[in-house]
């Protein structure tokens, strides 16, 4: 009787540990597929409010160009191999959480967090009819790539980040009207590719498309960036080297009623030299000239304070005068 009952407990509990791992085991699975399912989420709604933010920054940025009281875009080439601009080349492939602009541009493209447009001569649009596809791109430019599960799979070192050479840049300088304050601000960024011609040995430069700035802005504000060989620290971001204007760009391209380059309407490359110089002189003077006080106004407060002075001197010596004579008289 004692060893039926003893089996008869043994085999209750058996069957209790088995109910309870197999709900343990299905709770489990469960988590897994909840777990995915929210990382598989996650990204895509970091991506869909991502690009919102960006839509609006850019229609902001275009709401504030348009109410401008004066605006000028200025196009510059910003070519890596100088000093200034380095900081934009390397690393050259991602080291230790860190990489170049284009490596974070290519990835950003891969994962769909931005949109690039075509590269169009002599005109930027924005619009959906002109969206670079990825995939085409991976073939237009031979970059090497896999494909898992439909997307296309591109290693670090396959990036590239060392072909790309220098970046077209479209800056907007504005006096905006409500604060009465002039600004600079990056509007576009091309990436250019440097690669050995079909027919020659010369390298040709090859624009790659057009990223409206606001589009990687919020990610160039977490970039950190090294800006210099003396001073090691990761102290600014690569949205700060574009704001502060540390690069030094070439300016190739001024907006005229003709849309022509500078290349087009000079002959020489001393006449070229020449207009570069003449328009960024031109942007000194507009910018000084906001804040130079006016010749005729300051003559004309010179004259209003030397009446003031003069109204004083005069009104104290009559009362002088007024004073001692009431003491005569007395």
């Amino acid at each position: 009787m004692k060893k039926k009952r003893i089996l008869f407990i043994l085999s209750a509990v058996a069957f209790a540990m088995v109910s309870v791992c197999n709900s343990w085991a299905q709770e489990t699975a469960q988590d897994i597929l909840n777990r995915r399912s929210n990382q598989t989420a996650q990204p895509n709604r970091a991506t869909a409010a991502s690009g919102i933010r960006a839509r609006q920054l850019n229609k902001g940025q275009e709401d504030i160009l348009d109410r401008a009281k004066w605006s000028r875009i200025i196009y510059r080439y910003l070519d890596l191999s100088k000093e200034a601009n380095a900081p934009l080349y390397y690393p050259l492939t991602p080291e230790d959480g860190r990489m170049n602009l284009f490596s974070m541009i290519f990835r950003l493209l891969q994962d769909g967090q931005i949109k690039a447009y075509e590269y169009l001569d002599g005109k930027e649009l924005f619009t959906d009819q002109y969206t670079v596809d990825f995939n085409e791109f991976l073939d237009r430019f031979d970059i090497y790539h896999t494909v898992e599960n439909g997307r296309p799979v591109v290693s670090d070192v396959d990036i590239p980040a060392n072909e790309v050479q220098g970046y077209y840049l479209k800056e907007a300088y504005y006096f905006e009207t409500g604060t009465s304050n002039f600004h600079r601000v990056p509007i576009a960024i091309c990436p250019v590719i440097f690669r050995q011609g079909d027919y020659d040995a010369q390298t040709v430069r090859y624009p790659l498309f057009w990223i409206p700035y606001a589009e990687i802005a919020l990610y160039a504000l977490q970039m950190p960036l090294m800006t210099s060989s003396l001073n090691n620290t990761m102290s600014g971001t690569v949205d700060d080297f574009f704001r502060k204007h540390d690069y030094d760009g070439e300016i190739y391209k001024a907006a005229n009623p003709r849309n022509l380059a500078i290349s087009q309407y000079t002959s020489t490359p001393e006449e070229a030299a020449r207009e570069r110089a003449k328009i960024e002189q031109q942007l000194l003077e507009f910018e000084k000239g906001l804040w130079k006080e006016e010749p005729y106004a300051s003559a004309q407060q010179a004259k209003q304070r030397s009446s003031k002075r003069q109204s004083r001197k005069t009104g104290s010596g009559s009362s002088s005068s007024a004073s001692a004579q009431t003491m005569r008289d007395r």
